[in-house]
């Protein structure tokens, strides 16, 4: 059953086998497949319960209901905008459905002896498989991955076509904002159907406001039902034998900082990595028309990779096509007046093209206030410069396209309009010069080999308590360099099954 504040009215205490805070990719599967084993699951979710009719398609009105802050978290320094999604289904409902498993070079670098590809694998087949994985048709990319595509492949760089896990699409380009189609196989659609069914309980419109604990046993969790205005409407105590934190790899190290779970060598939150990124545009003479159609459909690797050791280790750079609506296209154009008018006039023919760095810069998730996020990041002098790298290279494919001129949204905008013009373009990545995104927070609360050095172990057990469990991208011990989307999910099938 799922409950909603429409029906918890009334302060309760109850009690399960396991309580599961966050319904997202880790959060869905593990409640999926622990309550299809018999077990009595409860999950507690910050977010709404919306269903495709409520996916309005309006920036304004689902931008506040699907991301916290409204869309507007930002780094203490706010020069990076942190993207993190809440609602029955998580950022499952606002992402763009692209799958990309963990790199396996990844994977083995981590060293985890009981964490590794051959005993993920499984996993990431069996939620691919369960999510209708497929490879996007070449026949459904849009005009802009189309003239993507032509860029990528006319400078002979490495690209290919992407999964996604989508099935019904009409191609309405409204993916960020929830298909109002019910087209996306996610926690929504396919997990929490079978979940319910099988007796779980998802408890909408309630946070989690403490992991009760005590010795070495969490006890269960003091939750908060809350109004549309967002008091406090009732109160629930979940009484649980096992405590899963699936709230993402912001708001799982908060959690457990309110709660107060021994920490002695203070790792909770630290090592925080966000996958950041910048976008270039590109103006064609043809209408683009960018956020109609399957967005990020086709990719480049060109400048990615994930070996270790010689020339191809500092090629962190991942770079797909990009789509913005009106809002979204307006916040990240620099300038004002006339000159922002005339280029949003431009806005149909933008073709933009967002690279991602796989960070190795890390930062720290502290509380802000009661609830707040105090997310202190910077990127290092390495990682801007990848960044900086993306800019020019995805110049570089879309004058390949075919455009006329592309626009860097830099503070000072700057426009090349050939390859002498990029070449002689002064192009850095620096705090607060130009937006930059982060949509995949990850590995605030990793798992590793022992209690010193990790937050978990490779179960995802907490090293401090024997039946609290991390169950999100909190656990990678590193940026994945790509979407976590598939593997999150994966790993959420995972820990139920550490779960005795």
């Amino acid at each position: 059953m799922i409950h909603t504040r429409r029906t918890l009215t009334a302060d309760q205490e109850l009690e399960f086998d396991v309580c599961i805070i966050g319904s997202g990719a880790g959060g869905g599967a593990a409640a999926y497949s622990l309550s299809r084993a018999g077990r009595r699951v409860a999950v507690i979710e910050r977010g709404s319960y919306l269903t495709p009719k409520d996916f309005s398609q309006r920036e304004e009105k689902m931008f506040p209901q699907l991301f916290y802050d409204a869309g507007g978290r930002r780094t203490r320094d706010k020069a990076i905008r942190v993207l993190h999604g809440h609602g029955v289904g998580g950022s499952t409902l606002h992402n763009i459905n692209l799958c990309k498993r963990t790199p396996e070079e990844v994977i083995a670098g981590w060293e985890l002896p009981r964490f590794n590809l051959e005993k993920f694998n499984p996993y990431l087949i069996k939620i691919e498989s369960l999510l209708g994985v497929t490879a996007v048709r070449e026949d459904q990319l849009n005009a802009s991955n189309r003239a993507f595509r032509r860029g990528v492949e006319k400078l002979g760089y490495r690209g290919g076509m992407l999964s996604h896990n989508r099935q019904g699409c009409v191609g309405s380009g409204f993916c960020e904002l929830g298909c109002a189609f019910d087209a996306k196989m996610n926690v929504l659609r396919v997990l929490v159907p079978q979940a319910v069914a099988a007796g779980a309980e998802i408890y909408a419109d309630t946070r989690a406001v403490a992991v009760e604990h005590s010795g070495r046993r969490a006890r269960g969790v003091q939750c908060e039902v809350l109004a549309e205005d967002g008091r406090v409407q009732a109160r629930l105590r979940i009484r649980a034998r096992t405590v899963i934190c699936a709230g993402g790899a912001i708001e799982t190290p908060l959690l457990l900082q309110r709660s107060g779970v021994p920490d002695p060598n203070h790792l909770v939150g630290s090592r925080l990595h966000l996958h950041p990124g910048v976008v270039a545009a590109g103006v064609f003479d043809e209408p683009i028309n960018s956020w109609m159609g399957i967005p990020q459909s086709y990719e480049c690797t060109e400048f990615l990779s994930f070996k270790r050791g010689g020339t191809d280790e500092d090629k962190r750079v991942w770079i797909i096509a990009g789509s913005a609506h009106p809002a979204g296209a307006a916040s990240l154009l620099p300038s004002f007046g006339d000159e922002h008018r005339k280029r949003m006039e431009q806005y149909p023919r933008f073709a933009p093209l967002s690279s991602m760095v796989h960070d190795r810069s890390s930062g720290t998730v502290g509380r802000k206030g009661e609830y707040g996020a105090d997310i202190n990041y910077q990127l290092n002098e390495e990682d801007c410069a990848q960044l900086a790298r993306g800019l020019r290279e995805s110049a570089r494919i879309l004058l390949a396209a075919g455009a006329r001129e592309v626009l860097f949204p830099f503070t000072e905008p700057l426009v090349v309009r050939n390859d002498a013009e990029l070449q002689a373009a002064p192009i850095a990545v620096r705090p607060l010069e130009i937006d930059v995104v982060a949509v995949h927070p990850m590995s605030s609360v990793w798992m590793g080999r022992d209690a010193h050095s990790s937050c978990t172990d490779e179960s995802g057990r907490y090293q401090q308590l024997d039946n609290l469990y991390i169950s999100d991208a909190s656990l990678y011990p590193t940026s994945l360099g790509v979407p976590p989307q598939i593997s999150t999910y994966a790993i959420g099938l995972y820990v139920a099954d550490q779960i005795t």
